[in-house]
């Protein structure tokens, strides 16, 4: 019996080993009693504000 080697199997071998390697560490974790009783807060809204230390530049000064 002959093993082909192919590049699909090579690409399906790695893709299963990156995988593993994603979902291992979360799986293997314990769980943390901390995160899970930490409230979820809102966040706060994003708001832009003007800088006074800005400067405006022309297209040539770069």
């Amino acid at each position: 019996m002959s093993h082909q080697h192919s590049r699909k199997t090579f690409f399906a071998k790695l893709l299963g080993l990156l995988a593993v390697t994603g979902v291992a560490p979360k799986l293997l974790a314990k769980p943390s009693a901390s995160s899970a009783a930490a409230p979820v807060s809102e966040a706060a809204p994003f708001k832009v504000s003007r800088d006074s230390r800005t400067v405006a530049r022309s297209g040539d000064s770069v």
